[in-house]
């Protein structure tokens, strides 16, 4: 079995942000022609991507998370380590979010591939790895799951109340 360098991990989280990220982008218009006025007024993506708020978005959630990983893999200080696993179970949170949205919708939505062929079996890969060979612990682990399901709620409030 082959086994990844932590450095080659670090590196597929920015990889697999940058997938995600290029599918989101791509697909929010054809979406948006597709669903139409079929999409209910709480989903936060229309009025984010009409308002050209979402390409500088998504660079900023693509460019600031790979120069943290891009420190990690350079200083090798844990802090950063933390950081970027961070980074990974908010991709790995954001993969549920994608599921749950696609069913409430009834549709495809923007990053569904990615998210679920790429972020949610990696994240759960890289999560568990990282128990496992000791670069967290597991209560560790699950803070960092738990901050990011606060991060996924705190954005879609402040995107909700924006749009309302």
């Amino acid at each position: 079995m082959l086994l990844l360098s932590r450095n080659a991990v670090l590196s597929l989280i920015g990889l697999s942000l940058i997938l995600h990220s290029a599918e989101e982008y791509l697909t929010f218009p054809s979406f948006l022609a597709s669903i139409g006025t079929r999409l209910p007024a709480w989903f936060p993506a229309a009025k984010l991507h009409a308002s050209q708020v979402l390409p500088f978005a998504l660079l900023l959630a693509t460019v600031l998370p790979l120069l943290v990983s891009a420190a990690a893999i350079l200083t090798r200080r844990k802090p950063l380590l933390v950081a970027v696993l961070f980074i990974e179970a908010v991709l790995l949170v954001n993969a549920v979010s994608h599921m749950l949205t696609a069913s409430l919708l009834r549709s495809y939505v923007p990053g569904l591939v990615t998210a679920v062929l790429i972020n949610l079996p990696f994240g759960i890969y890289v999560l568990r790895r990282a128990v496992k060979e000791e670069w967290i612990r597991t209560t560790v682990a699950w803070q960092l799951v738990v901050a990011a399901v606060l991060v996924h709620i705190v954005w879609l409030s402040s995107v909700l109340l924006q749009a309302g």
